[in-house]
């Protein structure tokens, strides 16, 4: 199918047979009516006159089949146009009572509108918002005329690879004004950015700018010396004893690593015959209508397009084929590079994608609620919106991301090759003092280190005369002693690797030696394509210890005297095995399609969202194997990286239910993180520990289909909550999301246990969140609502064992309260007592206590809890 949007595709389009009725006509849509009536005898309370909820536009309304829970969205509206952030949802349960509401619509509409008619066209709107972002239109034109529900279609191929929807809107601003502007968006060429912005239809000046596209990247990517040394040089070995195809199937067949396979380096791929999921995929994953054959025999199906797309064209490329058979076993040899690899590695991309969508569908993330699919089977939903997911992207490096547009406009994953660092040797041969070798990274710009004869000198420190002086951001001052040697400078943050490199040069320097600045540490020295025109010579970074040693030497007055030499490049990743990325990349698609609705893309870049978050969780969740522990530290990227399975992955902490791995609370949330990727990994942590409370109260399913442990409950409230929250939310928005759904789905019979695992993390009834906003105003709470926490009642639920039954070890948890020690204690059937241990109520609630069952006999356990306040006990199998 072709990229390209039509007018058929424009989401309000789709709409308007619904949209533009009277409100009275709609009488069929129940939950409809109900949010109108809602809004109608609420409005006074919600400080809204008669006027501001007369018509209310209705982005989406559907009902989840699992729970009967109906979600109506809404936007103010203004003599017909809608009125950006003014967005409500209303949830209403089964039996059509409020079960939430989120946002708000603008008190006193009217009277905060600035201006009704608009002195600037379509084509100036766009070109304005295009300048913004550096990108200068050339061909602008109208592609289709505009209706009466939207503005004209537009097209420029230098500023968007697909055509330009736009429309009228008013925008509701900070200081409370509302503005008539222009809304367009378009996908700069190359698709790593997907921008979507509100244009002020009288001055032309960006109101509102918002990105679709999420990134992986993050700010500065290092080479960490806490993977016991430098792997880095090596490689973690990837699995990869399955070069050779097995014998072809009949049916559709790919060799591929296998959910929960992480990536190479957790396991080797397998066959799989056939594994589309038939409620999700009825026809399988390549064909379309259930027709004689497949309609595509290429990694193509109505879930994902899967090509490769090394020009960064966002232009489909190369498909692996099957054949008629849809045999898609390739042969795959880790150590060569990607593009021998294609094969294999596209295959993986089309498969995480088609299971991260067969796995979604069974907990809500269907057709009408805004799913990825070119053919909707329930005529409910709007199609044509299958993932376009490009391999080996050539539009950068050691990067993923995910363009998620509205409901009907196909998303797009890039998925990035992760070049390993090329590796140096500088050996210093005076003084002989520190006199040996000295390993390091070499520049991603300017030439490469020679590999026989070496590129020889005297070190000289950078002098540019300012109060850093050994940083080389200024023209540098002792040119005369640069000049036919080696520079050193230190890494700083002052400039760019590329302003050090080019002043460096400019002196004379013939190669320049970073000094990393922070110890135990390397960073890859990167630099943009514009600023490194014009670099000729080659560059790299030591050590700080390293470097340390030779600039004692330089400020004593001692002549250092080194050469330098390439020593290898190990073949890169390729970010298409990494399950783990790939599924955090799709999650940030159904994360923006879930909140505010399918038909609202723009509902998660306020400040404090918790998209890589969830993004976060969904990629360990579907990647836990039966024999995690929630204890155990969990990386993101451990294989992108080149580390091992013990690495630390891309985030600041291991995700783990431990605090001593994992102490993430909501503290940190404006304090110390801002970023959104460290944000993030708050709101991750505390998706962890609810995943393993649960498991420990309901067990482990490695049915990710249609188990009922505790994990397959906890990605039911997960995907509920972000279904149940309003537009923009924050972390206690998400928090109270959940428990929500908790009522719905399951009649709460887990709040007690939610409001633990949040209370833990900061986020407890204490708690405040301001501004969604803004990161500075939040205030981390560690306390449980007070009916809670005057709750004595001994029973069942306060104690917990997992795994039940045990093997070799039994983790026991107690929700009790208790003002003195609690001592767990497992007793024989017959009364025996065969182990005791006391810990404090606070560490048993928390972290649990750990039991040794391994020499325990097979056969029927008592565990007995007794606390300040009881005692309670529960039947415990031990099997071997």
């Amino acid at each position: 199918m072709p990229l390209n949007f039509t007018t058929a595709r424009y989401r309000a389009l789709a709409l308007a047979m619904l949209l533009s009725w009277p409100l009275a006509t709609q009488a069929q849509d129940a939950s409809v009516q109900r949010a109108i009536r809602y809004l109608e005898s609420k409005r006074a309370a919600l400080g809204l006159t008669e006027a501001d909820v007369r018509d209310p536009f209705v982005t989406d309304s559907y009902t989840d089949a699992h729970n009967g829970v109906s979600h109506v969205y809404l936007r103010q509206r203004y003599q017909g146009l809608e009125v950006i952030g003014t967005e409500m949802n209303l949830n209403f349960d089964r039996n059509g009572n409020l079960l939430s509401q989120g946002g708000k619509f603008q008190p006193n509409l009217a009277q905060a509108v600035r201006s009704t008619s608009a002195a600037l066209t379509a084509q100036d709107a766009t070109a304005s918002a295009a300048r913004s972002v550096g990108l200068a239109p050339s061909a602008l034109r109208q592609a289709q005329p505009a209706t009466a529900n939207r503005g004209p279609v537009l097209s420029d191929p230098t500023i968007s690879a697909r055509e330009i929807p736009t429309k009228q809107v008013y925008i509701l601003q900070p200081n409370g004004q509302v503005k008539l502007a222009w809304d367009v968006a378009f996908m700069p060429p190359g698709g790593d950015h997907y921008w979507n912005m509100q244009v002020d239809a009288g001055t032309g000046a960006v109101l509102n700018k918002n990105d679709w596209t999420t990134q992986e990247k993050a700010p500065t990517l290092s080479l960490k010396a806490a993977y016991n040394g430098t792997p880095w040089l090596q490689g973690a070995p990837a699995a990869s004893g399955d070069d050779t195809p097995a014998k072809p199937a009949a049916t559709a067949t790919y060799n591929v690593y296998p959910i929960p396979v992480e990536s190479p380096t957790y396991g080797a791929r397998s066959v799989l015959t056939s594994p589309a999921n038939a409620a999700a995929s009825p026809f399988g994953w390549h064909d379309i209508d259930g027709g004689s054959g497949p309609k595509y025999t290429i990694t193509r199906g109505n879930n994902v397009y899967a090509y490769e797309d090394r020009a960064g064209q966002n232009k489909a490329g190369y498909s692996p084929d099957g054949g008629a058979s849809l045999n898609f076993n390739f042969a795959l040899d880790n150590t060569k590079s990607p593009l021998i690899n294609q094969d294999a590695n596209i295959t993986n991309l089309f498969y995480i994608n088609n299971i991260m969508h067969d796995v979604s569908f069974q907990y809500g993330f269907d057709e009408v609620s805004g799913n990825f699919q070119f053919k909707n089977y329930t005529d409910k939903g709007l199609a044509d919106d299958d993932v376009q997911a490009e391999a080996q992207d050539g539009g950068g490096v050691r990067n993923a991301n995910f363009s998620a547009p509205p409901d009907n406009y196909n998303p797009v994953m890039q998925m990035y090759i992760w070049p390993r660092p090329a590796i140096a040797d500088l050996t210093v041969t005076q003084p002989s003092t520190i006199a040996g070798s000295y390993v390091g990274v070499q520049a991603e710009f300017g030439k490469s280190f020679p590999t026989t004869t070496p590129i020889a000198g005297n070190l000289v420190l950078a002098n540019d005369g300012t109060n850093t002086p050994n940083s080389g951001c200024a023209t540098f001052t002792n040119v005369a002693e640069i000049t036919g040697n080696i520079a050193v400078v230190d890494r700083t943050s002052s400039c760019k690797y590329t302003d050090q490199v080019k002043n460096a040069q400019a002196a004379g320097a013939t190669a320049v030696i970073i000094v990393c600045n922070e110890p135990d540490v390397l960073y890859y020295v990167t630099g943009a394509r514009t600023d490194t025109a014009g670099i000729k010579i080659p560059s790299m970074m030591i050590y700080q210890a390293d470097g340390q040693k030779i600039k004692n030497q330089l400020t004593a007055g001692t002549p250092v005297k080194g050469s330098v030499l390439f020593r290898s490049q190990a073949a890169a990743r390729d970010g298409d095995l990494d399950n783990g990325i790939m599924a955090h990349e799709y999650t940030h698609g159904i994360s923006i399609r879930l909140t505010g609705g399918p038909a609202n893309s723009s509902c998660l870049n306020n400040k404090e969202q918790m998209g890589e978050g969830w993004s976060d969780f969904v990629g360990l969740w579907m990647t836990t194997r039966p024999t995690d522990k929630g204890e155990t530290g969990r990386a993101v990227g451990n294989y992108v990286l080149a580390a091992p399975t013990t690495g630390t992955g891309i985030r600041n902490k291991l995700y783990s239910t431990d605090f001593s791995i994992n102490n993430h609370t909501y503290a940190e949330v404006g304090p110390v993180y801002t970023e959104t990727h460290d944000v993030g990994e708050v709101w991750a942590s505390v998706l962890w520990d609810l995943n393993w409370a649960m498991i420990g109260r309901y067990g482990y399913d490695a049915d990710l289909y249609k188990g009922t442990g505790g994990n397959n409950k906890t990605m039911q409230l997960v995907i509920d909550g972000m279904k149940l929250q309003p537009c923009k939310p924050g972390f206690l928005d998400g928090r109270d999301a959940i428990l929500k759904a908790d009522q719905a789905d399951y009649g709460g019979a887990n709040q007690a246990l939610i409001w633990r695992v949040f209370a833990r993390r900061g986020m407890g009834s204490d708690a405040v969140q301001g501004s969604s906003d803004d990161l500075n105003d939040n205030k981390a709470g560690f306390a449980e609502p007070a009916a809670l926490a005057t709750k004595t009642a001994l029973d069942e639920s306060s104690l917990e064992l997992y795994p039940n039954p045990a093997n070799n070890e039994l983790t026991i948890r107690s929700f009790a309260r208790s003002a003195s020690p609690v001592q767990i204690t497992v007793l024989t059937a017959m009364g025996r007592t065969v182990s005791s241990t006391t810990a404090s109520a606070t560490k048993a609630s928390q972290d649990g206590v750990r039991v040794n069952t391994q020499a325990l006999a097979a056969g029927v356990y008592i565990v007995r809890l007794t606390t300040s306040e009881g005692t309670v006990t529960r039947k415990l199998v031990v099997q071997h």
